[in-house]
């Protein structure tokens, strides 16, 4: 009997003409509401990001279980989120949660060393009387706020691939693999990139709306943008990834395999209405 925990990776994930999938920056935002059933799961997921620490762990659990259907039957609609699914989501969420919160660790040194430096030189050319601090200032404190969020822009790019390793395959050895991770970066590294781009814009402009709303809003802004949304962008991006010969990310078995493919695509995963 074989000892691997994986299953067979599935088949790469090309349009159905065999060319090169296309982008699709709106489809990742009208994605969600295609479910009949999005303003449970939009309630349900609200609800629990009112629970702090377990909310991220519960959004990408939720995340990735999204990206993995989609990847094994990318035909079928998503599964809706259900409460019957509350530690499952928890147990698949806990390697992207804590591949999150060490690279965030590690890189808020730097940042918070630059501000410190910011505040150094503010003080300086305010306490000085020489023009020379008052141009280092001036120089140096737009310069390092820009270093700063090239640094996070990079540092979300990254976290990509990484995440999306530990969010499928389910073990925290398999996010580290760092071949992969540049291989993935050298093929879909500028449309990462642009997505990012994308989603903070669109989000600001949604998050915007979500205070107007008396700050509550934001909750279920947060969980439709992190959740369902970022799902269907990193599953656009790792198609896209495979269709350009990327190597697939190995997968672990579903605890119930479907009878029928193409009517039950995995845990509340519904057959698109006829």
């Amino acid at each position: 009997m074989s000892t691997d925990p994986y299953s067979p990776a599935p088949s790469k994930p090309l349009p159905d003409d065999g060319g090169e999938p296309t982008p699709q920056y709106f489809a990742a935002l009208n994605y969600f509401f295609e479910h009949p059933d999005w303003g449970n799961s939009l309630l349900y997921g609200s609800l629990c990001m009112l629970i702090p620490i377990l909310n991220s762990l519960v959004l990408l659990g939720y995340r990735y279980e999204i990206v993995e259907m989609k990847v094994r039957f990318p035909d079928q609609q998503y599964p809706r989120f259900d409460f019957n699914r509350f530690s499952q989501y928890i147990t698949r969420g806990v390697w992207p949660f804590l591949i999150d919160f060490l690279v965030q660790f590690i890189i808020n040194i730097p940042i918070q060393i630059t501000v410190w430096i910011v505040f150094g030189l503010v003080n300086a050319a305010g306490q000085s009387e020489s023009r020379a601090w008052v141009v280092v200032a001036g120089v140096g404190i737009p310069l390092l706020i820009l270093a700063v969020l090239t640094l996070l822009i990079i540092l979300h790019v990254v976290l990509v691939p990484i995440t999306l390793r530990a969010g499928l395959s389910q073990d925290f050895g398999q996010a580290f693999k760092f071949p992969w991770i540049k291989d993935f970066l050298l093929k879909v590294g500028l449309q990462t990139l642009l997505f990012n781009l994308f989603l903070v814009a669109i989000g600001s402009v949604l998050m915007m709306g979500g205070y107007l709303a008396c700050c509550i809003g934001i909750i279920p802004v947060a969980f439709f943008l992190m959740g369902p949304v970022l799902a269907h962008v990193h599953w656009q991006l790792y198609r896209l990834y495979l269709a350009r010969g990327g190597e697939p990310i190995p997968l672990k078995p579903l605890q119930m395999e479907p009878a029928n493919p193409l009517q039950v695509s995995g845990p509340n995963f519904d057959k698109p209405p006829m």
